[in-house]
């Protein structure tokens, strides 16, 4: 897979320098004529604002590619070496792993410049007008868990309506849609709200093994009652459901759905600008941006492409990030002023960031 999309990517690229000394000097030093940003799919409508303004403040730069895959798609792309071949920005709504880091830098990935962008959520959504139970991550995790704790045993989870899992819940078929494994919002949704929930089972707790018990955390069940797609499906997919079908997708879906979808209550909290801003909402989470700074010009203005320094710049401008920026309109929270402006000093000086 990840050689294919290398084939799309190539295509695009400028393979030889140019002579220097005509007017367009600036150009001929670099490899490429343009950014190539890569973004995971839950912030594509991100990554294409901030794309689309860049392109407004700087119309004589050549206009950055953007490419949308899933998470660790992106994440393999931008690590996999310094070059034109690969992309110099890449979009992210959950941190670079430690892992992820350590391949980046046994690829010789090692100038890597981390911004927080802004705020978003992983939230429950239903139709407008359908039952909107107000859950808790333990629920959701009893309901959808491939196997429940029975006793000191695991058994297949034959749960049927949601009144089963606690007698005030409607007694409508549990019937969830989240998005398929390797996009951010699923590993959000993982970790956010299954591990979460079940972290507070006893027999769980008693599992020694990390890895195992992350597994019954996690694994779900395949009966029927959970629905795998693709991210950016989930939302048209819960409009065509049967009344009470739940989705899983960030909450800019919600937010740009016109009163459409409603965000459930989770772990007794409202998912709202409000709520996530202030972390009170559990399921937040940042949004990054990275640049190789390998790839940016030196003082001699040779490099792999122009644009690096003045894309970080863009991605934190207060008109971007701030409230009433134009990335609040793809449903990313502002930061507390504090962070922005620590945001902000990191994108001009281009400050590395520390390993894990």
């Amino acid at each position: 897979m990840i050689r294919a999309i290398f084939a799309l990517l190539s295509g695009v690229l400028v393979a030889t320098l140019a002579p220097v000394g005509s007017g367009q000097a600036q150009d001929m030093l670099t490899l490429r004529d343009h950014l190539l940003v890569v973004g995971s799919q839950t912030t594509a409508s991100v990554a294409g604002q901030l794309v689309g303004a860049f392109s407004e403040r700087y119309p004589t730069v050549a206009r950055p590619e953007l490419r949308s895959v899933d998470a660790a798609a992106a994440a393999d792309l931008f690590c996999a070496s310094i070059g034109p071949e690969t992309p110099d920005i890449m979009i992210l709504s959950r941190r670079l792993s430690a892992g992820a880091q350590e391949a980046c830098s046994s690829n010789g990935v090692r100038d890597i410049v981390e911004v927080q962008i802004g705020l978003g959520a992983v939230v429950l959504a239903v139709n407008r007008g359908d039952p909107a139970p107000a859950l808790t991550s333990r629920q959701v995790y009893e309901a959808l868990a491939a196997e429940r704790v029975a006793g000191e045993a695991f058994m297949p989870n034959k749960v049927a309506t949601w009144s089963q899992i606690a007698p005030y819940l409607p007694s409508t078929p549990i019937r969830v849609i989240v998005p398929a494994q390797g996009t951010d919002g699923r590993q959000l949704f993982d970790d956010l709200v299954l591990e979460a929930g079940c972290r507070k089972v006893r027999g769980i707790r008693l599992v020694f093994e990390a890895s195992y018990r992350r597994g019954k955390c996690i694994t779900l069940r395949e009966d029927g009652a959970v629905t795998v797609l693709p991210s950016l499906d989930v939302p048209a997919a819960v409009f065509a459901a049967p009344a009470g079908t739940i989705g899983v997708m960030p909450m800019v879906e919600v937010a740009n759905s016109g009163g459409n979808l409603i965000a459930l209550s989770l772990d007794g909290v409202d998912a709202t600008a409000s709520t996530v801003a202030s972390l009170e909402y559990d399921q937040t989470r940042v949004v990054y941006l990275y640049a190789k700074r390998q790839h940016a010009r030196n003082q001699s203005g040779v490099g792999v492409v122009r644009g690096i320094a003045e894309m970080l710049v863009e991605a934190t401008r207060e008109a971007a990030i701030g409230p009433g920026g134009y990335l609040t309109s793809s449903g990313l929270v502002p930061l507390p002023p504090a962070d922005r402006l620590a945001q902000r000093r990191v994108a001009e000086q281009m400050t590395l960031m520390r390993p894990q």
